[in-house]
């Protein structure tokens, strides 16, 4: 028997392996929270979801039989937080994408009129997976609000450039996905991470923003997110030094622009990325997995004042045995006082065995603001079941931040940079210059 709940904000059903659909939206009209992680055997979502005119969070992570959903969930105009983390059935199933669907869905957009009228171009009735990403999509543009957006593991071939109209996006995770490349992200001036872990296909990186300045008003659940950008076993990604170039420099671009104001949620910024050796601004450094951490040093003019706490490690996987798919690496510190706990952090990095099939290094780089470290004696590196993947744990290093560091961080890349393009055109020279003839 139904039951109307006026007042019920949030519904959680993670993990109901038995719930197949949810037949009437109507009976919780005010929600604004709905998580239904987990729900495997989750088949489609009720047209009823339209009502949710307040839903602020929409969870269907892991809703691996997820086949449809309904025209009308893209009037959900509050909409900010959506995962739909291994939905790839949506994404690949034609059959649900009409061409009156794609009209109606036209008449509510906002700022992608250009977008649909390419698309309604196509034959009536049903269309090939590529262009049912593509509507789909196109689609979520209408959630306006949204500044959350996971859809890692759908299985996407491409990415539409009007991603770039979700202004107010701050958190994109498109991991595990097949495109090759990707549209500009320039305009999204609000990004803080973005997670690009398994895309095997992808080629190159896109173009990103320059950051920001993160505002104080945020809510407390985004407490622990993570900050950074996060490129990770992709194999056909070409020019690995621009690309470390790149997420080095978005790093202290981001810090210099946030140096000691940062919200509670932004306590550290993650970058992964590929690097066969650890920058040498890190000046501490160490082979293996562990280093001691110096006490900083002391500054008296303000203008050299410590920032922050930068820590870096070289790991490389090559899995090997097929009997043990998943692992995973924290960072510990050791407080100086030792009778007290270690405090630890996972990389934010999927390390699956079936994911990772070919030899790749990769460095892992955490900045830390404000005066965080300065309890600890140690840091170490180290892997829980890595052992069967081949994984293993190079070097690492830290640097005390001071606010000078960060714009010669900036000419050292650049200065490296431009030295490598120069080795690069005096070898084309090289090869191209008549060589003496002998007499």
């Amino acid at each position: 028997m139904s039951q109307y709940l006026p007042n019920l904000k949030t519904l959680d059903l993670t993990d109901s392996r038995k719930l197949e659909k949810i037949i009437d939206f109507e009976e919780f009209p005010n929600l604004e929270s709905l998580n239904l992680e987990g729900c495997d055997n989750l088949v489609e979502l009720d047209p009823s979801i339209g009502v949710l005119r307040k839903l602020v969070f929409l969870n269907l992570d892991c809703c691996y039989n997820l086949v449809s959903i309904p025209n009308n969930i893209f009037g959900l105009s509050s909409l900010e937080h959506l995962n739909m983390h291994g939905c790839s059935k949506v994404f690949n199933n034609p059959r649900h994408v009409k061409k009156r669907d794609i009209s109606e869905s036209a008449s509510h957009s906002r700022s992608t009129s250009s977008v649909f009228d390419k698309t309604m171009l196509l034959h009536d009735s049903s269309f090939s997976a590529p262009t049912t990403h593509t509507y789909l999509l196109c689609s979520l543009l209408n959630f306006y609000c949204l500044c959350n957006v996971d859809i890692s593991f759908c299985n996407l071939s491409q990415v539409p450039d009007a991603i770039e109209c979700l202004h107010w996006l701050e958190r994109l995770n498109l991991g595990g996905n097949n495109f090759v490349t990707l549209p500009s992200l320039r305009k999204l001036s609000k990004l803080v991470y973005l997670n690009l872990v398994h895309c095997k296909l992808l080629e190159s990186l896109p173009q990103l923003p320059s950051p920001t300045i993160i505002g104080q008003d945020h809510p407390e659940n985004k407490y622990h997110w993570t900050t950074g950008l996060v490129i990770f076993n992709c194999p056909k990604l070409g020019d690995r030094e621009r690309c470390s170039s790149m997420t080095f420099s978005w790093m202290t671009q981001f810090i210099k622009a946030n140096p000691q104001s940062y919200p509670a949620y932004f306590y550290r910024v993650h970058i992964v990325s590929p690097g066969s050796e650890i920058p040498s601004w890190i000046n501490n450094q160490n082979v293996g997995g562990s280093i001691c951490i110096d006490q900083p040093p002391i500054m008296h003019d303000n203008n050299n004042n410590i920032t922050g706490f930068v820590c870096c490690v070289l790991f490389t996987m090559a899995p090997h045995c097929r009997f043990q798919s998943s692992a995973n690496m924290e960072m510990l510190f050791e407080y100086i006082d030792s009778c007290k706990d270690f405090y630890s952090m996972g990389v934010p990095v999927i390390l699956n065995g079936e994911l990772v099939t070919t030899k790749s290094s990769h460095l892992w780089i955490i900045y830390f603001p404000g005066e965080f470290c300065y309890e600890f004696g140690k840091i170490l590196f180290r892997f829980f079941q890595g052992e069967g993947l081949g994984m293993d744990v190079k070097s690492c290093g830290y640097r005390w931040i001071c606010k000078q560091d960060l714009q010669e961080f900036n000419l050292t890349m650049n200065h490296e940079k431009t030295l490598a393009e120069k080795c690069k055109i005096l070898a084309i020279d090289d090869e191209t210059q008549p060589q003496p003839q002998p007499e």
